[in-house]
């Protein structure tokens, strides 16, 4: 008579022991670290800019009247290369929401945008008028945002091959879409017009930066009603926050109009907004091998 086993299992092989377990149990160690250290990673780069731009001022005594002016500055390295990590990571983060998901890669692909494409060259802090011969910027800002065009749709095609194939609502394919239409928008224009590309991709991307990042904040406070009230009301409390501090910085520069850093204030609040935002959910997912749907978090090994 012949033997018979279980399908994929030799006859007569042993059982797995208590080895095989704890390769299983490494390996999903292994998988939770990487996911932490991927969440850990935005809130260090976030601290790295914010340090980067913090001492740049002290050293120089005042303040530029934007983050982004910076990038003419001592603190021109740390911000390119910060914005650029907080951008991949922005969009190899996966969350478990098809919404978030395209709010995330919108966030991220915007954010390699704001980091090659400075913004103009205005009078420094302590200078009355700007330089009196501005830099060139459309060279770099052609090589930068064309490997970025090469880079990009090549990780795109790779994910579609590669990507898990789920049901997408309409609102889901309907925001995907709008967010395709936009990126290539951008795309066109650097292609046609690598002039008016370099002067103005800058604040476009900018201010969808803080829209899509926005975005995250106020899909993850209404998902997060299915798994805690906690979390739902402080997410909800930091999307308050978010409008808040845009709308009265926006109040300040329209009756204060001699207030040279409004924007630099805006840009801070909305950093510091998402980076808490960013540390909550990393608190409520830390026992978990991953972002969840809903239901009570799943207790780490």
């Amino acid at each position: 008579m012949s033997s018979t086993a279980p399908d994929g299992v030799a006859p007569n092989a042993a059982p797995p022991g208590p080895g095989a377990d704890l390769d299983v149990l490494s390996e999903r160690r292994a998988v939770r670290d990487t996911y932490r250290s991927l969440r850990l990673a935005l809130v260090a780069l976030v601290v790295l800019l914010g340090a980067a731009v913090a001492l740049e001022a002290v050293a120089a005594r005042c303040w530029q009247t934007s983050v982004s002016a910076y990038y003419w500055t001592g603190a021109h390295d740390p911000l390119v290369g910060a914005l650029c990590a907080i951008g991949v990571v922005l969009l190899v983060y996966r969350s478990s929401s098809d919404l978030e998901n395209t709010a995330l890669d919108l966030a991220g692909a915007l954010a390699l945008v704001v980091a090659l494409t400075p913004t103009g060259q205005e009078p420094t802090c302590a200078a009355a008028t700007a330089p009196e011969v501005p830099v060139d910027v459309v060279p770099g800002v052609q090589t930068g945002i064309g490997a970025l065009l090469v880079a990009g749709t090549l990780a795109a095609a790779v994910r579609l091959v590669v990507r898990r194939r789920s049901a997408l609502t309409r609102l889901d394919r309907v925001v995907r879409v709008v967010t395709g239409v936009l990126l290539a928008g951008l795309g066109a224009l650097f292609l046609l017009d690598a002039d008016r590309f370099a002067t103005t991709a800058h604040d476009l991307a900018a201010v969808g930066l803080f829209l899509a990042t926005a975005a995250v904040v106020l899909l993850r406070a209404f998902r997060a009603r299915a798994v805690s009230a906690r979390w739902a009301g402080a997410y909800s409390a930091v999307g308050v926050a978010l409008v808040l501090a845009l709308a009265t910085v926006v109040a300040l520069r329209a009756t204060v109009p001699t207030w040279r850093h409004a924007v630099l204030v805006t840009e801070a609040a909305l950093v510091v907004l998402f980076a808490v935002f960013w540390v909550l959910q990393t608190i409520e997912l830390w026992g978990t091998d991953g972002p969840r749907r809903s239901g009570p978090a799943r207790t780490a090994a």
